[in-house]
């Protein structure tokens, strides 16, 4: 019987600010963690700056109104730690963890890093210098620049999270000092942040902790921002789009539909049906591909899911003789398991495989903090997680197939998308949809 997973001691609190306290209380282990989030993911980069979110968040730690980026290095390497600085598209995130004796100190750091960087000339200029080298050196890797061309295409141009995180290269050339204070002064705000402490201590004494450092900073902002239009994604007929990159003996390969956000009614039959399909080692497409015609070792099938849209994705990647198999393959195989979903030993085996993963998401002081932050932020609650088994337990074979049928990444409106040698692309998808070919340099 696949029993629920019981949360640690919390408490959620909201103030008046806008901001989000959780304080989780977890004994044994004499650590402090602390994450906050902000509303200032890749989302919210303004037009013609893709890539302002991560460049910004890149800059915190590079110098602070009270100190230098080599006295910021020195403040978090005193106690021992590292700083994690991460963007999604929906927040971005900094977060430590620290002996359970520098709580106080650990959350002044994260707090004077996050909300008092100084932006100096000079690290502006040398961030920029790293980003554009960063992104000319992803063309290569074919598979950086798939992940880059899945979410450009498979968003669209006009949608708010149609960009890859990193921006473009033409964008980033534009980045000034005054773009990151703009985006800082007003994505940095109370009103729509969540700070997670976790520690020893009972939820009430880490929330009065949390309270007490909060009283020494000030935030930059309260402005009320727009909100941004996460309209319908675009729907068209199936399409291919090849990016050249001479010589390749190799073809990454990406099936893009649309997919949900994690607030969908199809969540947890969706990822139970993605499990059986390419989510998991023994899954169906892992067997036709790599295991019974050795066209690929890597075969997956993902449900990226953000908070106001998502998408379904196979990804892979073959030899350049084997690329029309692989896609043939590929696309029989989702069309037909669109219409009959799981069987019944592949759903219980799906239930069974993401069951036993689960826990494995919350056992450290930063998976929790963090699976408990982006429950609430995207709208699901704790209990979101405090019942994910019992509801993992209880997808029925119709919901999966319903769900199957309505997420296959091959459904209409599909766009395969190839890494590779772009008149190899263009012979081997020729009678199969439009194919348009492009040079790589236009993802940088």
């Amino acid at each position: 019987m696949i029993r629920d997973i019981a949360l640690p001691p919390h408490e959620i609190a909201q103030e008046p600010s806008g901001l989000t306290l959780v304080a989780v209380q977890r004994r044994g282990v004499p650590l402090f963690h602390a994450r906050l989030s902000v509303p200032a993911g890749a989302s919210e980069d303004p037009r013609g700056k893709a890539g302002l979110a991560q460049f910004t968040a890149d800059l915190l730690r590079r110098g602070t109104m009270r100190r230098d980026a080599r006295g910021v290095d020195d403040l978090i390497e005193s106690m021992g730690t590292g700083l994690g600085i991460e963007v999604s598209l929906d927040e971005a995130a900094l977060s430590l963890t620290v002996p359970g004796d520098l709580s106080r100190h650990a959350l002044d750091a994260l707090l004077e890093v996050a909300l008092e960087p100084s932006f100096p000339e000079n690290e502006v200029a040398s961030a920029r210098r790293r980003t554009l080298a960063s992104l000319q050196s992803d063309l290569d890797e074919p598979s950086s620049v798939a992940a880059r061309a899945v979410v450009a295409l498979g968003y669209g141009p006009q949608h708010p999270y149609g960009h890859p995180a990193h921006g473009f290269r033409r964008d980033v050339e534009t980045f000034q000092r005054e773009d990151a204070l703009g985006f800082h002064a007003s994505r940095f705000n109370a009103r729509g942040a969540l700070l997670a402490v976790v520690g020893t201590a009972a939820p009430a004494d880490l929330l009065a902790l949390a309270r007490e450092r909060l009283l020494q900073v000030k935030w930059p902002s309260d402005a009320r921002r727009a909100p941004l239009d996460f309209a319908s994604l675009p729907r068209q007929g199936m399409r291919a789009l090849v990016w050249h990159k001479p010589d390749s003996t190799q073809a990454q390969v990406r099936i893009v539909a649309s997919g949900i956000p994690r607030r969908s009614p199809l969540y947890m039959p969706g990822v139970v049906q993605n499990a059986a399909l390419g989510g998991g080692f023994t899954s169906l497409l892992v067997d036709a591909i790599r295991v019974d015609r050795g066209l690929s070792y890597s075969v997956s099938t993902r449900l990226l899911m953000a908070r106001h849209a998502g998408l379904s994705v196979f990804a892979s990647f073959t030899k350049n003789e084997t690329l029309r198999e692989l896609l043939d393959v590929a696309l029989e195989k989702m069309a037909a398991y669109a219409r009959t979903g799981p069987s019944d030993e592949a759903l219980t085996k799906a239930k069974s495989y993401l069951s036993g993963l689960f826990p494995l998401g919350l056992e450290s002081h930063e998976a929790l903090a963090e699976q408990i932050a982006d429950s609430i932020l995207d709208g699901l609650g704790v209990n979101h997680l405090a019942t994910y088994r019992s509801r993992l337990a209880a997808v029925k074979a119709a919901q999966a197939r319903d769900a199957a049928a309505q997420l296959s990444p091959a459904r209409d409106g599909t766009q395969i998308l190839v890494i590779g040698d772009g008149e190899v692309g263009r012979k081997a998808l020729a009678d199969l949809c439009p194919v348009d070919v492009r040079p790589i340099e236009e993802l940088a």
